[in-house]
C-alpha cells in the first residue's frame, strides 16, 4: 500500500504540556491529512483510559497504546500485551517498600498506592494528567486477576533509584524521562514496535511513515522510520535523531512539518 501512515505522539506533540490544549493550526492539519486519504494513528504511552476525550473524538484510525502494548485498528483491538497478575502483586510490593510516589497505568484504569508519599498532590496529578480519578493498587493486590500493563514512577533518591531501576530492569525497560520520571514498559515492546505491528498488518512500507514527537519515550519509534518530526519544543538528544525538525507546538509545529512532507 502506498497511503501514508502519521503516527503521533500526545502530551508536547498533538497537545499542550501545560494546559492540555491542541492548537487550532494541528487540528486542521489533521483534518486535512484525513481528506487526502492518510491514515492518522495515536502512538502513545499512555494507556486507552487515559486518552484525552477529545482525541478519542476525532476520527484517528488507530491508536498505539501504552508503548506498543495495546494496539487498535477502527476500533478493533488487535494487540493485547498484558503482564501476568502474580507479577503486578510482586512488582506492587517491591515499589511499596521504596515509598516512592508511582502510577500503575492498566488499559482499563490508573492504580495508586494509598501508602505513597503526599498522596493528595499526586493523586490531582492523576486528575490533571490523565483526566481521571485513580483506583487503589489494593485492589490488584486482592484480586486474582486484575492487571496494570505499565508503570509511571518518580525516583528522587539516588540510592533508591539505582536499586529500584536494577530490579525493574529485570522485567521492564527504563525509560528516563528526566526531572526524576521514569516511564516502565514491558520489555519486547515499544512504539516503534507498535509501528512495526501496524506496517505489517497492513501490508505498510516504512519509507511511508511519518512520526512526530517531542520527549525520550518517543526515541524509538522517531529511530524506526526515515521521515522523522521533532517538535521545536523537544529535548535536543530528540532533535539530534530527527529527519526534521519543526517549530514548536504553539507555533504551528505539527501544520508546519506536515505542509514540509507535502501531507497536506
Amino acid at each position: 500500500m502506498d497511503t501514508k501512515m502519521l503516527f503521533f505522539d500526545i502530551d508536547g506533540t498533538l497537545i499542550t504540556e501545560e494546559d492540555r490544549k491542541m492548537p487550532d493550526s494541528t487540528r486542521e492539519a489533521l483534518h486535512l491529512a484525513h481528506k487526502r486519504g492518510h491514515l492518522l494513528f495515536i502512538n502513545t504511552g499512555r494507556t486507552k483510559k487515559s486518552l484525552p476525550k477529545e482525541l478519542l473524538n476525532m476520527g484517528f484510525d488507530g491508536y498505539i497504546c501504552g508503548c506498543g502494548t495495546h494496539i487498535f485498528l477502527r476500533g478493533e483491538e488487535l494487540l493485547a500485551a498484558r503482564l501476568s497478575n502474580s507479577l503486578c502483586k510482586e512488582v506492587a510490593k517491591e515499589v511499596r517498600s521504596h515509598h516512592v510516589p508511582v502510577f500503575y497505568e492498566a488499559s482499563d484504569a490508573i492504580y495508586m498506592d494509598r501508602e505513597m508519599p503526599e498522596l493528595e498532590k499526586w493523586e490531582e496529578v492523576a486528575r490533571s494528567t490523565f483526566q481521571i480519578e485513580g483506583r487503589d493498587i489494593e485492589e490488584v493486590l486482592a484480586s486474582d486477576s486484575l492487571v496494570y500493563d505499565k508503570l509511571l514512577i518518580i525516583l528522587k533518591e539516588k540510592e533508591t533509584r539505582q536499586a529500584l531501576l536494577e530490579y525493574l530492569s529485570r522485567h521492564f525497560v527504563c525509560i528516563d524521562r528526566l526531572h526524576h520520571m521514569y516511564e516502565v514498559v514491558q520489555k519486547d515492546y515499544s512504539k516503534a514496535t507498535g509501528i512495526q505491528f501496524i506496517c505489517d498488518y497492513l501490508g505498510g512500507k516504512k519509507e511511508n511513515c511519518y512520526v512526530f514527537g517531542d520527549s525520550e519515550n518517543d526515541r524509538a519509534m522517531l529511530e524506526a522510520v526515515p521521515n522523522s518530526v521533532a517538535m521545536g519544543n523537544a529535548e535536543q538528544a530528540v532533535k539530534d535523531i530527527c529527519s526534521y525538525v519543526t517549530t514548536p507546538i504553539r507555533e504551528d509545529g505539527i501544520y508546519r512539518a506536515m505542509k514540509h512532507f507535502d501531507l497536506i
